[in-house]
C-alpha cells in the first residue's frame, strides 16, 4: 500500500514541481533540531498510523495511513499540496504485486501550528482497504 502511495506522488509531474520527489518520505525522518532549518522544504512525510485485519474476506485489512505536509513558505502552498493528493489518492482502485487496493479515501485533516518557529504543517489520514493475493 505505502509503495503504491509513494509511486503515485512521486511520479505525478503537478505535485513534484512544488514537492521534488527527493522531498517525499516514508516514515519518521530523524533530523537533529540544529540541522532542521536547513531541511529542503516543502516536504511531504507518509506513514502507517493504525491497521486493523478483517474476518471476511481473509487477508483483508484497514489501514489508515497519515499524510504530513510541511512547508517553510506559506499555508496556501500547504493547502495547493493538500488538495492535489487528494485528486490524486481519493477513492482509488488497483493491484500492487498479488495485493489489490479495493478503495482509499480521506478520512480527516487538520492545520497544525508549529508556534515556535515559521514552519506551515497540515496532516491528512487515508483509510485503505486492502487485500493480501492469496
Amino acid at each position: 500500500l505505502i509503495q503504491y502511495i509513494i509511486t503515485i506522488l512521486t511520479t505525478d509531474g503537478t505535485l513534484n514541481a512544488t514537492v521534488p520527489a527527493t522531498q517525499i518520505f516514508v516514515g519518521p525522518v530523524d533530523v537533529t533540531t540544529e540541522k532542521q532549518a536547513e531541511l529542503l522544504f516543502p516536504q511531504i512525510n507518509i506513514h502507517v498510523i493504525s491497521e486493523s485485519q478483517r474476518t471476511v474476506p481473509k487477508g483483508s485489512r484497514d489501514t489508515m495511513v497519515q499524510i504530513d505536509i510541511w512547508s517553510r513558505n506559506n499555508m496556501l502552498e500547504v493547502v495547493n499540496i493538500y488538495e492535489r493528493i487528494i485528486t490524486l489518492l481519493q477513492y482509488q482502485t488497483a493491484d500492487k504485486s498479488s495485493n489489490h487496493i479495493f478503495w482509499d479515501r480521506l478520512s480527516g485533516s487538520n492545520d497544525q501550528y508549529e508556534s515556535d518557529r515559521r514552519i506551515f504543517h497540515k496532516s491528512m489520514t487515508f483509510v485503505c482497504w486492502t487485500m493480501a493475493g492469496q
